[in-house]
């Protein structure tokens, strides 16, 4: 039999004979004594000795098991049947998602078998396991909104593996469907229109309730980003006040589990969390339905639902972090109303809270990448199974490719260094161009990549730039001894062009319908002005072409584009935004180590103009270059491939040639983020490697 988990996924295959060596806190260069190897070499090992998926099947979501809401019951039934109705999760979305602890809180019974749930194969119907109070909740919760279908991992994924301990089983029907279920469960709740999590600890009172009502309201911060603050209606007594109810929250074991992060992850904005309260609260509750007691985006704080508190998860997260971030900027101002060590416990508490109800576009900047957050929530998660780390992770992160852990764990690897590698085999880039760490073989992993991943994206007037930033990644990147070995196009940057003196208005264009805004045509029409009267006529006139296709998709939808239309809108607008401000703009030209002539046919916004510094290389080329790459996400109607549009631009150094299969490569070291509008048409992607970071390469046993 299973060994019931703490948390569903982590319990759905058996323990195997061997136990699972979890090494999460260990230093790099306690990994490298341990395994007796230099850290990039165990690296490659990981990969190169290592069996990698790049898919997931669809047909498990094709054909989704839900259990079907039973019928009301009068109270005097000795059991309840429920039912079980398949659907296709691509399709049809109207199903709830349960995240819910396998194991009872200690704020509620553990009773089950009232409900009797049809078996997938035999079809009798057999007492749930599920604890009867999850099932009453849930139940409640469905009839209030009106959705007949719940997916439920205990009764939806197949559970019983009739003995079978291979855990890579590919010869039964059972071991397939269960380790295609795990392996999709993400998109589940990401497909689901409701996704629900149960927390297990109830509000109690008024007075609580009345308290996270005003937390939610937002009435207890003021401002936004670097000038956020604590309310000045609100004492400090009443601040820390809420501060323990958010903990007392959080410290609910729905809050602590690996695979409920990515339930709540992948739910994304649909999410809800529903909080059990007496029927007493019930009037109170339905106050905060009058339209001057909502929430900033006009939505009740609480819901309709008898007995629960419905709450937007994303409304949870960003009200708890700006609450905690405001006492953070403020704690100063209050050093004088606490002893010590209450302000310690205070910053204790609120660091925990933000670990496990953080919303990280609240505490990341819009330069930095989410992989090494997200990677670090995670690590900090309980597992039954730790070797589903990074499953998890992938599924967060949108990782197309997989490695196999089964045989990470029977090889007795590092399970650290194997969430490392399989990180940088989907494409995150480290900052080979920065200072070396000093301190970095006393990092942890996740504590490396918070310091090693690239973090300076530049992006002035892209919307949602943390999305923005995690696509930015490298293009099938190969782990080697050289580097990171990766494809895309090298341009030799020369030529700067100064749009300070520039007109505000640009100039006039016949054409102002585009996607482009009528003052970006304009604007950039100048641009192609100028080019036409410095001799540029090749990139003129590919840019004329631009401005002319994107009149034609005025009427399309930003949906119904693609990836390099969506791509090229987003840089034009960037562009213009470099204009507006005066930059200097500097033209590229593909280059490689054997180049001939190449006409202009990239921009790139130079920015600062004290930059202009064209510093010589160790391979000494005294030029400056730019790096860029980009790629769409793949599909396919049979496989979900996990994956996301990349892109990166970067200005680099050239740090000499490495031989790779006959042929010498550059060897790229990374300077800066450098935004451009690039035309390479029909030109293919050339090979180049980007040296490991000098702190990483000397760990070593």
């Amino acid at each position: 039999m299973p060994r019931r988990g703490s948390h569903s996924p982590g319990a759905l295959i058996e323990d195997s004979a061997m136990p699972e060596m979890d090494d999460k806190g260990s230093s790099l260069s306690r990994i490298a004594r341990q395994q007796n190897d230099s850290i990039v070499s165990l690296l490659i090992d990981i990969v190169r000795n290592t069996e990698k998926t790049h898919n997931r099947v669809w047909s498990f979501l094709e054909n989704l098991e839900c259990l079907r809401l039973p019928q009301h019951l009068g109270g005097q039934e000795f059991c309840a049947k429920v039912n079980r109705e398949m659907v296709d999760a691509r399709q049809f979305r109207r199903y709830v998602a349960l995240s819910y602890t396998w194991e009872p809180s200690k704020h509620e019974p553990s009773s089950d078998k009232f409900y009797h749930v049809q078996e997938p194969r035999d079809q009798q119907h057999k007492p749930s396991e599920v604890r009867d109070c999850v099932l009453n909740r849930i139940f409640n919760y469905m009839r209030s909104i009106g959705v007949d279908l719940l997916w439920i991992d205990r009764h939806c994924i197949v559970q019983d593996r009739k003995g079978c301990e291979d855990p890579v089983c590919r010869r039964h029907e059972w071991c397939i469907q269960k380790r295609e279920g795990l392996a999709v469960m993400d998109q589940v709740y990401k497909l689901s229109d409701y996704p629900v999590g149960l927390l297990g600890r109830p509000i109690k009172s008024a007075w609580e309730l009345s308290l996270l009502a005003n937390i939610l309201l937002g009435r207890f911060t003021e401002g936004d980003g670097d000038r956020l603050y604590l309310s000045r209606k609100k004492s400090w007594q009443q601040v820390c006040v809420a501060v323990d109810l958010l903990r007392r929250i959080t410290s609910d074991d729905w809050w602590t589990r690996g695979w409920i992060f990515q339930e709540n992850y992948r739910g994304g904005t649909n999410m809800k969390l529903l909080i059990k309260h007496p029927a007493k609260l019930e009037h109170q509750k339905r106050r905060y339905l009058k339209e001057d007691e909502r929430n900033p985006s006009g939505i009740p704080v609480f819901g309709e639902v008898d007995g629960e508190l419905c709450i937007r998860s994303i409304d949870f997260h960003e009200q708890a972090t700006r609450l905690c971030l405001a006492c953070q900027q403020c704690s100063g101002r209050y050093r004088g109303r606490s002893t010590p060590a209450a302000m310690a416990r205070m910053s204790r508490t609120i660091t925990r809270i933000l670990h496990r109800a953080g919303k990280y576009t609240l505490l990341l900047k819009s330069s930095e990448p989410l992989t090494p957050r997200i990677v670090a929530d995670i690590d900090r998660r309980q597992m039954h199974k730790h070797w589903d780390k990074p499953d998890i992770i992938a599924n967060c992160c949108g990782y197309a490719t997989r490695l196999n852990t089964e045989q990470l764990k029977t090889r007795k690897v590092s399970l650290s260094l194997s969430i490392l590698a399989q990180c940088l085999l989907n494409g995150e880039v480290l900052h080979n161009g920065r200072q070396p760490d000093p301190k970095a073989a006393d990092l942890t992993v996740p504590q490396y990549l918070q310091r090693a991943v690239f973090a300076s994206f530049y992006s002035k007037t892209i919307r949602q730039s943390l999305t923005f930033n995690k696509s930015c990644r490298f293009f099938r990147p190969t782990l080697t001894e050289a580097g990171i070995r990766t494809s895309g196009h090298l341009w030799k940057l020369c030529k700067t062009i100064d749009t300070s003196g520039w007109p505000d208005g640009g100039m006039w264009v016949d054409d102002l319908d585009g996607k482009l805004q009528p003052i970006q045509r304009r604007r950039l029409a100048y641009f192609v002005e100028v080019l036409e009267e410095e001799g540029h006529r090749d990139l003129a006139t590919t840019f004329s072409t631009y401005l002319s296709k994107d009149a034609r998709r005025a009427n399309i939808p930003y949906g119904c584009l693609s990836f390099t239309e969506r791509y090229m809108l987003t840089m034009a607008g960037e562009l213009d935004r470099a204009i507006e401000r005066g930059d200097q703009l500097i033209l590229g030209s593909l280059w490689n180590l054997h180049s001939s002539y190449s006409p202009y046919m990239a921009v790139f916004i130079w920015k600062d103009r004290s930059a202009k510094s064209f510093t010589r290389g160790s391979y000494g080329i005294s030029d400056s270059f730019a790096f860029t790459a980009s790629c769409p996400e793949k599909s396919s109607d049979e496989f979900d491939l996990n994956d996301l549009d990349r892109h990166v631009s970067f200005e680099v150094d050239i740090d000499g040639p490495v031989q790779d299969h006959n042929e010498l490569v550059p060897k790229l070291k990374i300077r800066r983020w450098l935004p451009g509008l690039c035309f390479f048409e029909g030109e293919g992607r050339d090979k180049a490697f980007f040296p490991w970071p000098s702190d990483l390469t000397r760990i070593i046993p």
